[in-house]
């Protein structure tokens, strides 16, 4: 099981930036490798059991998961996409910083099913990329944030 970790931090409140990553929409702003990311019921208000089909590119494929929020707790966000191919195990943790800002450390497990878990160990560099392109977006994100609240 592969796994990243990343930390970024911003000027922004600890409590708006927990509002803007538990609504996984936003990771279309923040995620450099999503596409799309839409609520499976928009009528379902965001909180934990929330569902978002997510269309992310990897490696030059898309790829499509369902994302369901599975923790969303004052200062920690848990939320776990799924497809027969990988699941994907998103934990953030969130911490003031000095200033009055929020820290974010965000770790992705990801598990591969089938055929795709024979190629795990080929996927570990593509997936250090891919968490690096995700820490300079979240980074940038959470700046246009900060500078809205």
């Amino acid at each position: 099981m592969p796994t990243v970790t990343r930390t970024v931090t911003t000027p922004a409140p600890l409590d708006v930036v927990r509002d803007y990553l538990r609504d996984f929409a936003n990771a279309t702003e923040w995620d450099a490798g999503t596409i799309s990311c839409e609520p499976v019921d928009p009528t379902t208000p965001v909180g934990v059991g929330k569902q978002w089909t997510n269309v992310s590119e990897f490696r030059g494929r898309e790829t499509t998961l369902t994302y369901t929020l599975e923790a969303d707790e004052p200062t920690r966000l848990r939320i776990v996409g799924r497809n027969k191919t990988v699941t994907s195990e998103d934990e953030m943790t969130l911490t003031g910083a000095d200033g009055g800002g929020t820290q974010v450390s965000y770790t992705a497990t990801f598990t591969f099913h089938g055929v795709a878990k024979l190629a795990t160990p080929l996927l570990v560099p593509a997936l250090g990329g891919l968490a690096d392109d995700a820490e300079r977006s979240l980074h940038d994100a959470l700046q246009k944030v900060a500078e809205r609240s």
